[in-house]
């Protein structure tokens, strides 16, 4: 069963590997590396004005570390037939489950790394301690992880709520101590602690799986809940057939809609503005990234960060929202319209302009709070407003020109 597990990831791995391509194109790649790095500039001049041995420097560190820990769920890779041709195999199974905590384990090793990496020089000043002792935090923390998917792996067994809610706190609770002790006393202390409760994990969990069934129907739902979780974030730069999109009434939109005059000249307009307005997957989209990029600004203090931050959200905003041109294509009818083709695109060309207004406001509301010095908060609206006209005149006829190509 190790090896068909093998199967299945590589299979899996295939798939997540044609997607990422998609996500990590050069514009996520251009808006990661400006908000890390303005981030990274922001972080280090928090922490020169920091005095030696800040107090609330551990408090911090130890729940952001409470946090990251519980990153990540267990892969299993199960499917709805499981249940009924795999089931005569469940003996077996536990080596197909070893090898999905294996696996599971690495993506949040690489998130503890980094996280506890750029969350070390607050530990260096709040302990006194040196760089070198990151070493014992990141194997205590890995230790910490390991036990915590140990434990979602006894929770795919038949066992209660209850039951499973008790090993959950008792990880938990050990997890805090083992914590606390590496901030407060010695890294050497809460490295012992968490590897003592891994082995106590491991040991005490193996045995009482021996004496229970898998529950077939809650490994499937949960690995169905994760995976849609993996699809969501990946919908965000392009089109999964994983994941439907749904379409709501929202009758309360309808004097929106209502401001588009019923004329000739505005058939595709209303198609694409109703599309929008009751559908999920431009609209949700529209609002993740107004939601992100207003909360990101809403932190940030310095002019050049804020300026570069808020014009890539409106650039991303954008460059999201053209493919709304091809929605109606699959319809015969639309085909059948008494109305030039150039109306598409000046249609497409409107909404966008019109939502990347309302996202620029939006924005420019967060800056303007934001930043200390009104004159600079002044100087980011008229940018966005700028960006905005030049984005709708200019980039958008180019990408349309360019799809139907």
């Amino acid at each position: 069963m190790s090896g068909f597990y093998g199967i299945r990831l590589a299979r899996h791995l295939r798939k997540m590997m044609k997607y990422m391509r998609y996500v990590f194109n050069d514009h996520f790649i251009l808006v990661c590396v400006f908000l890390l790095g303005g981030l990274g500039f922001y972080y280090s001049q928090v922490l020169k004005t920091l005095p030696v041995h800040f107090v609330w420097g551990r408090p911090l560190v130890l729940l952001l570390w409470l946090a990251i820990i519980q990153i990540g769920r267990i892969a299993t890779l199960a499917e709805e037939a499981d249940k009924v041709f795999i089931l005569p195999k469940e003996p077996e199974m536990d080596s197909y489950l070893n090898r999905a905590l294996r696996y599971s384990f690495w993506v949040p090793l690489v998130a503890l790394f980094l996280l506890g990496g750029m969350s070390m020089p607050l530990v260096v000043v709040s302990t006194g301690w040196a760089f070198s002792t990151f070493f014992y935090f990141i194997v205590m923390l890995g230790s910490l992880k390991a036990s915590h998917l140990r434990v979602q792996k006894y929770e795919l067994y038949q066992i209660s709520s209850k039951e499973y809610v008790q090993w959950f706190v008792l990880w938990l609770i050990t997890s805090l101590l083992a914590i606390v002790c590496s901030l407060y006393i010695m890294p050497v202390v809460g490295l012992l602690i968490a590897i003592l409760q891994f082995v106590f994990f491991c040991l005490a969990l193996k045995k009482k799986e021996q004496s229970v069934s898998l529950d077939w129907e809650k490994m499937i739902r949960q690995e169905k809940n994760r995976m849609h979780r993996i699809y969501q974030f990946i919908h965000l730069f392009t089109d999964v057939p994983e994941i439907s999109s749904s379409v709501k009434r929202r009758k309360y939109l309808d004097p929106l809609l209502s401001r588009i005059k019923a004329t000739t000249t505005n058939t595709y307009l209303y198609l694409y503005a109703r599309s929008f307005l009751r559908g999920s997957e431009y609209s949700g989209l529209f609002i993740r990234l107004v939601l992100v990029g207003g909360v990101i600004l809403f932190f940030l203090k310095e002019f050049w960060i804020s300026m570069g931050v808020s014009v890539l959200f409106i650039y991303l905003i954008g460059f999201q929202l053209i493919p709304i041109y091809t929605q109606f294509d699959y319809m015969v009818m639309t085909h059948l319209y008494p109305v030039p083709v150039g109306q598409k695109k000046q249609a497409v060309s409107k909404l966008v302009t019109v939502l990347l207004f309302v996202a620029a406001i939006l924005f420019s509301g967060f800056v303007l709070i934001a930043l200390p010095d009104f004159t600079e908060g002044l100087m980011v609206v008229i940018v966005l407003l700028v960006e905005v006209v030049l984005f709708a005149k200019l980039y958008v006829p180019y990408r349309l020109k360019k799809m139907e190509a």
